[in-house]
């Protein structure tokens, strides 16, 4: 959490930023009160009576007849590296100039309440907030274990139970990402389909959702479960790409339910098409875990294979078209509509893409090699985005 998230909290949406924005990003795990610290009047103050990377909320009585008194507590927030003040204007509506300037100079936020906030209740909701990231990228490192390494059955169960969830002996998992034209906050409607999952979770991994179901049955009929939920919520489906695992066993096999419909929905984006099971991908599977296993040698084949056309700058529709002839499955009109061309244009480009890359090649040979490279480039640049 930093002080932009702070500042988007439903009690805190009225605060103000009056000096330091350049200061934002700074990071906030604690949320204090200061009433008379730094008043002259006191003779002792603990060095740390500020804890590091704190909010720190005051209502500036200690300087209610004496306004410089503000300048030298501004002083000593900054060298306690504290991440804010955040004052209620009611015994200074507006702070003195020198003070707003070494705020600014130093890049430390100063806000200025909208209201009649309570500090107790925007320290709740501050450690409600935080304890609910803290949740959200635990269960994003799990996501991310799952589809990246070889776990036993014993982590599984550990990653199951740190869930504190209740889960059935079957899961069934969907990965979804809308396409990127879209705005990004379309992920928060997903959440509202949590209190309908009885037995499993919903989280964000990179810029997808993850929905995982458990049921007792294996035959639940779990797509078309989710697609009723997301026409009860309301939600557009046109834009959105949607992987689904096999149904696999809980407890022995989570890591290869979530595998299975990441990779699924990857190769839905590369197809363009809105919904890909992981039994449908056929040999696709081979080369996704090629690439989960050994990235490195797969992009060595691809850079050694496709290095003509992807150094070539001169021309870069040709790496272009040779995407579009891989995803079009090789049908000529079918990329000359995509590429806005004449046939022709897309049989001279795919001549001139044969002699720099495999001159000697057969037909077989040739569309076999390149399909292949072209998929595995696909893979790596959606895995790295």
């Amino acid at each position: 959490m930093n002080v932009k998230n702070f500042l988007q909290l439903p009690i805190t949406k009225a605060f103000t930023v009056v000096a330091g924005r350049n200061g934002l990003h700074k990071p906030v795990h604690n949320v204090e009160i200061l009433d008379f610290e730094f008043s002259p009047d006191i003779q002792t103050v603990r060095e740390t009576v500020f804890t590091p990377n704190s909010v720190v909320l005051s209502s500036l009585l200690f300087a209610k007849q004496e306004p410089e008194y503000l300048l030298n507590a501004v002083k000593n927030l900054i060298q306690l590296d504290a991440s804010a003040l955040a004052y209620k204007p009611v015994i200074y509506k507006d702070l003195p100039e020198e003070v707003l300037a070494l705020a600014d100079e130093h890049h430390f936020p100063i806000l200025r309440f909208g209201g009649d906030e309570f500090f107790e209740k925007i320290i709740l909701e501050t450690m409600a907030f935080a304890k609910t990231q803290d949740y959200t990228f635990f269960l994003a490192t799990i996501m991310g274990r799952l589809i990246n390494e070889e776990l036993s059955d014993e982590q599984i169960k550990s990653f199951l139970q740190q869930m504190n969830k209740t889960f059935e002996k079957y899961v069934f998992v969907a990965n979804v990402q809308m396409n990127q034209m879209v705005n990004t906050q379309w992920m928060e409607n997903f959440f509202n389909l949590e209190p309908l999952l009885k037995s499993g979770i919903i989280c964000t991994f990179k810029k997808s959702m993850f929905i995982l179901m458990t049921h007792p049955s294996q035959q639940l009929q779990f797509e078309k479960l989710l697609n009723e939920w997301l026409t009860m919520y309301d939600i557009a489906t046109e834009n959105l790409f949607i992987g689904y695992s096999n149904v696999h066993l809980t407890e022995v096999e989570l890591h290869l339910a979530v595998r299975e419909a990441y990779f699924s929905r990857i190769m839905a984006e590369i197809y363009t098409i809105s919904t890909y099971h992981y039994k449908n991908l056929a040999s696709d599977c081979l080369l996704i875990e090629l690439h989960r296993k050994d990235a490195h040698f797969a992009m060595d084949y691809v850079n050694n294979y496709l290095g003509p056309l992807l150094e070539n700058k001169v021309d870069p529709d040709l790496m272009n078209t040779a995407i579009t002839f891989v995803i079009k499955k090789g049908n000529i009109k079918e990329v000359a509509v995509a590429h806005f061309c004449h046939p022709n244009t897309i049989r001279y480009r795919m001549t001139k893409i044969r002699q720099l890359i495999a001159p000697l090649e057969n037909d077989y040979v040739f569309y076999e090699r390149l399909s292949t490279a072209v998929k595995l480039y696909l893979l790596h640049s959606k895995v790295e985005e």
